[in-house]
């Protein structure tokens, strides 16, 4: 528990320190939170194949 208060104590006396740290703890939770690319493609062309599939019945021929 002292040691907690000591780094805090530390952050207090170097502010620049402080948010050096916030912004790196921020850039690690979004990497660590990012999906792959190969994910993310795959995603993409899912949604184009489904977009595709409900133009189906919208491309039908009008009943006569």
């Amino acid at each position: 528990m002292d040691r907690l208060f000591q780094m805090i104590d530390v952050l207090r006396a170097n502010p620049l320190l402080a948010v050096g740290l916030a912004v790196a703890l921020v850039f690690g939770y979004w990497l660590l939170q990012r999906r792959p690319r190969m994910q993310r493609d795959a995603d993409e062309q899912l949604s184009a194949l489904r977009r595709d599939k409900s133009d189906q019945y919208g491309k039908l021929r009008p009943p006569r």
